[in-house]
C-alpha cells in the first residue's frame, strides 16, 4: 500500500483515476460507518472497503486497529482538511 501525504510541504498529490474513491458514506445506528460509496456509485460494506484498501484499490485510505486490537478500521490519510475525513462525508 502506498501512502498519499498530502500534508503540508507535499502538496503535489495526483489523484490515481484507476482507483476508487468514497464519496458517501452509511454509518449504523451507533455512528459508525458501516458501508461507503464510491464515486462511480458502486457501494461496499466496510468490511469489503478495508480487504479493498489493503489491496490498494481506494485512492487516500488506509487500514488500522482499534485500540486494543480488536479489529480493523478503515480511515482516510491525514491532510489537515478535516472536511474530507470519513466520518464527515455526505451521507447516503
Amino acid at each position: 500500500m502506498t501512502f498519499q501525504n498530502r500534508g503540508e510541504g507535499n502538496p503535489e498529490h495526483h489523484i490515481d483515476p484507476n482507483k476508487l474513491q468514497i464519496v458517501a458514506v452509511r454509518k449504523n445506528g451507533d455512528g459508525d460507518i458501516s458501508e461507503v460509496k464510491f464515486q462511480n456509485g458502486e457501494t461496499a460494506t466496510i468490511e469489503q472497503a478495508i480487504v479493498m484498501a489493503e489491496q490498494d484499490l481506494i485512492e487516500d485510505v488506509n487500514t488500522g486497529t482499534t485500540r486494543g486490537h480488536q479489529h480493523k478500521t478503515l480511515r482516510s490519510y491525514p491532510d489537515g482538511d478535516p472536511t474530507n475525513n470519513l466520518s464527515n462525508l455526505p451521507l447516503f
